[in-house]
């Protein structure tokens, strides 16, 4: 079970940062112009590849704070802090009218896979995001070994996979917008259940650290 909610918690904090319009949209709605509903999982399959190096790159330098609750416990803090910023910031951009535009058709250029490496890679909120909450659910996922971090990740990977998919299926089939509705309701869903997962975050960090 505590496998299961390590995947589930993930797909849908995933969710949650996928949905955003950001530079990984632009690039699934001009490719999905040129090369079809393909382009949605071909640009996840580029966006994971930097997130699976990270994860092996935070997964060895994260592995030798797994005994010690003073470093856990922080990171756990760090980690909902991030989490209720991300609440907050859905919650404000809904409140301002956000909607996802998928007539833009603005080139990239490097084709699905590549263009979803560099959306990743050239996004400074990436690396925040894999240095917080990434972090967190690195060390969560660790006390259950290489299966507690492939729960995780496939968790994460599915997300973008879902929405992105969805996105290029609406642009190939000439969508050019979503419900503004439906939209703005999947991220206020979204919105509620981050704030949950921080508050989760912060007491388990508190504990943690109390603990040290």
């Amino acid at each position: 079970m505590i496998l299961i909610g390590i995947f589930l918690s993930s797909l849908g904090i995933g969710l949650s940062g996928a949905l955003m319009p950001g530079p990984l949209l632009s690039v699934a709605v001009a490719e999905s112009y040129k090369k079809g509903f393909l382009a949605g999982p071909v640009i996840v399959a580029g966006h994971a590849v930097p997130e699976l190096i990270l994860a092996v790159v935070f997964t060895l330098g994260l592995n030798k704070f797994l005994n010690n609750d003073l470093a856990v416990g922080v990171i756990g803090v760090v980690g909902a802090i991030f989490l209720a910023w991300l609440s907050l910031k859905i919650f404000i951009e809904i409140r301002k009218g956000v909607e996802i535009d998928l007539s833009a058709r603005k080139e990239v250029g490097w084709g699905p896979f590549f263009a979803g490496i560099w959306a990743s890679v050239s996004n400074p909120g990436w690396i925040v995001w894999w240095a917080t909450i990434g972090a967190r659910y690195i060390l969560l996922s660790l006390k259950h070994g290489l299966v507690g971090m492939a729960f995780f990740l496939s968790g994460h990977v599915m997300a973008d996979l879902i929405w992105y998919s969805v996105v290029s299926f609406l642009v190939s089939k000439g969508r050019g917008r979503i419900s503004t509705k439906l939209y703005h309701g999947l991220l206020y869903a979204c919105s509620a259940m981050v704030m949950i997962f921080a508050f989760l975050f912060g007491i388990n960090g508190i504990k943690t650290i109390m603990r040290s």
